[in-house]
This record gives C-alpha cells, structure tokens and sequence, in this order.
C-alpha cells in the first residue's frame, strides 16, 4: 500500500476542522494587520524623517514684529555666507499660520500674537556645521535666536518607531505560535478519532509516510482556505480604514500613501499560512505514529 489516498472523512462532519479554516483566517488577518502597520509606519516616518534631514529651523523671537523682521533680514545675510547652507528662506506669516494651526485651532492666530519669525536652512549633504559657533555668530544680532537641527526630537521619533515595529514583529510571531499549537492540537485530535482505522492500515502494510499525506493535503487546504478569507477581511479594513484617516486628517496632518509595491508581500500570507499548516500537521503525524508503533 504505497498509494496516495485520503482516508479522512469530509471536513463537514466534523466540528473540530470545519471550524479550523475560519480559525486560521482570524489568525491571517490579524497578521495581516500587523504587518502592515509596521510598514506603514516605517514608510511614513522614513519619508517624514528624510524630509526633516538636512534641515535646520531658525527662530527669531521678540515683541516688536519690525524689528524682528530687521533681524531675520540680517541673519539670512550671515546664514547666506556660512560653507555648506545650500539656501535660506523666510518663512512667511501664511506657513507660520499653517504650523500653528494644529495647536491653537483655525482662525485663532491674530496679529496681536507674539508670533516669531522662522527661517528654514538647507544644508549641504556632506557638510559640516558647527552648531554651537554658528549660534553665538547669530547671537551678535539678537540674542532672542533659536536654532533647531530637529537630531534630538528625530532621535526619540526612531526610538518609537522601533519599539512599534519590534512589538509588531513579535505580536506576528505570537501569531504564527498559536496557529501552529492551534494546528497540533486539531491534528491529535484527528489522529485521535482515526486510532483504530489508523491500526487496521498498520497492519496492511500502510507507512507512516502515507498516512501523513493525507493529512498534510487536508491541512494544507484549511491553511490556504483561511488564509484568503483573512486576506480578503484584511484588505477590505486597511482599505477603509485608510480612506476614514484621510478624511479625519485632511489638513492636519500628512497622511502617507500606500506602499503599494511593498503590499504586494501580503498577497502570499495565504501560502505561508498553508505551507505552516500541511509542515505542522506533518511533523505532528509523524512524531504522533512514532509513539503508536
């Protein structure tokens, strides 16, 4: 007896694995979940980071706006002749306005406000700038001058992105944890009602390598089934979640784009779901009929 056959009964007659595809599904769509909230995050804060690297803000500050103006003139004259700034801007009341918008609310930023003068700084990739010297040459002007490379602020950023992406990871690897014990615990029990038909093929020269077989075909099935119900549910909530976000943050905030190309990864959840499934259920059978003999 050396040919494959599939001696389990129809996966509708029994509860344990009619209810394990819809089990593994949960399990895909939460990793799903996860997985694409690690990228999104990871993308987004790159582009916002790379967009932050190699600038620095100025800020001028005082009561008299004439006279801070006057000042903001004449440190864009000094930051203009300083080796590696590659350019200087003012920014204007309008982009001040907009920045200060998120935290004093639309229409609450009058001209009674003590609103400083900001300068942004483009800087040279491969250059240089002694921030401490450039600061005391900017003080010769007014000493109410701030000066901002956004290092300190970008460093606690990544450290949040990272302890976010490492949770991520391991909430996925909970995950593929608990679908595997989930797999084993439905294999036993399956191994467990076939005991008797399992002995009668044990004593017809069946190995345990066919035995096996069917197994790993039926469980692969449920891993695959699962897993495209869960990317199915999966892509739906990133969908409108996403499209809720947008419309939440429409002039808030910047709200990154999908990463489509990198997205396209998910697409193969449902295979490593199968693949996890048919190997476990495997592996189970095999060390399972080794303690029956």
């Amino acid at each position: 007896m050396n040919k494959s056959f599939d001696f389990l009964p129809s996966a509708k007659k029994r509860e344990a694995t009619r209810i394990l595809p819809w089990v593994l599904a949960i399990m895909v769509y939460l990793s799903i979940l996860s997985a694409t909230g690690s990228l999104l995050i990871h993308d987004g804060i790159d582009d916002w980071a790379n967009s932050l690297k190699g600038h620095i803000t100025v800020q001028v500050t005082g009561e008299d706006r004439d006279l801070i103006r006057q000042h903001a003139l004449e440190i864009e004259e000094i930051l203009k002749s300083t080796p590696g700034v590659l350019s200087v801007r003012i920014l204007s009341d309008d982009e001040i306005s907009i920045l200060l918008e998120p935290w004093l609310g639309a229409g609450n930023i009058t001209s009674d406000l003590p609103i400083p003068t900001m300068l942004d700084l483009e800087i040279a990739p491969d250059a240089y700038i002694n921030l401490d010297a450039l600061i005391s040459q900017l003080s010769l002007v007014t000493e109410n001058v701030d000066l901002d490379d956004h290092a300190e602020w970008l460093s606690h950023f990544f450290s949040l992105t990272a302890a976010i992406e490492y949770t991520a990871i391991g909430i996925l690897v909970l995950i593929l944890i608990a679908s595997v014990s989930i797999v084993m615990f439905a294999t036993k029990s399956g191994l467990a009602e076939h005991k008797k038909t399992i002995e009668i093929m044990h004593l017809m020269g069946a190995q345990d390598k066919l035995i096996a077989q069917a197994y790993q075909k039926r469980f692969m099935m449920y891993g695959l089934k699962g897993g495209l119900y869960g990317l199915f549910v999966a892509i739906l909530t990133i969908y409108g979640l996403f499209y809720l976000i947008q419309d939440l943050a429409a002039g808030l905030v910047e709200i990154p784009t999908l990463p489509y190309m990198k997205l396209m990864v998910l697409l193969f959840f449902p295979v490593l779901f199968g693949l996890l499934t048919m190997y476990t259920a495997r592996a189970t059978v095999m060390r399972e009929l080794a303690r029956m003999i």
